[in-house]
């Protein structure tokens, strides 16, 4: 088990960066239009979360993924990305885990996936 995890966690963390970074020069060159263009950042900084939001219609929570094709949000999905990398790695061994008899691993496994599920979707939070 541990020797496929790792080679899931070597191959998803090296996409997720990869793409991170293509995400990143696609903003950067301006190949990929923004909601809020670099140039305008700079003066944009020292507004609270509110102000910013104000200021451009930027998203709030899970809204940023229908601006996931601009290219200041396109590094979002990316980041995403990187952040499901240990949910994958659980979800590839835990059949595994149970079919070996580790019951134990594949219980706190679960629970690992449980609770990195509920994290990403928000149910955490609490109420804003």
């Amino acid at each position: 088990m541990e020797l496929t995890y790792a080679r899931w966690l070597e191959w998803c963390t090296r996409t997720a960066l990869t793409v991170l970074i293509l995400t990143f020069l696609l903003y950067v060159s301006g190949l990929s239009a923004a909601l809020v263009p670099l140039e305008r950042l700079p003066a944009l900084w020292s507004l609270s979360v509110d102000g910013f939001v104000a200021a451009t219609g930027a998203p709030r929570g899970w809204e940023w993924l229908g601006h996931a094709a601009r290219g200041d949000y396109a590094n979002h999905l990316a980041v995403a990305l990187l952040g499901t990398v240990t949910l994958g790695c659980y979800v590839r061994i835990l059949p595994g885990l149970f079919s070996s008899g580790e019951r134990a691993l594949a219980v706190l496994a679960a629970l690992q996936i449980a609770v990195l599920a509920a994290a990403a979707s928000g149910l955490l939070t609490g109420a804003h």
